[in-house]
């Protein structure tokens, strides 16, 4: 199970993968690295292995990988959903989280 939407190629360690499950992220990718001027080959679309969708793969050479990397980066930042969507529990959170920042600053000036 990967964490990551990259890795390295299974036969040849010198490039790296990188596979989108969502046909405009990997356009935008795409897109990208055109505009980043990074080298890249792009696989032909395949079928998900569970059968639900499909996978669009591309590869950079080792040689790029750092800067393609950082335009994935972005891509998911670009798109990504905050870790708590509802404003008000956000808060509350933050407010229940700096209490027991305070309380425990003064449990510790008080022994």
């Amino acid at each position: 199970m990967r964490l990551t939407n990259w890795y390295t190629h299974p036969a040849d360690n010198r490039y790296h993968v990188f596979e989108f499950r969502n046909a405009e992220m990997a356009e935008e990718f795409e897109r990208d690295l055109v505009r980043g001027d990074i080298a890249f080959e792009k696989a032909p679309i395949e079928a998900a292995s569970s059968g639900e969708g499909i996978v669009l793969k591309f590869g950079v050479h080792r040689s790029v990988f750092k800067e393609a990397l950082r335009v994935n980066h972005l891509l998911h930042a670009r798109h990504r959903q905050p870790f708590i969507a509802h404003g008000g529990l956000r808060w509350l959170m933050l407010l229940v989280t700096a209490g027991m920042v305070v309380l425990a600053a003064i449990g510790w000036m008080r022994s």
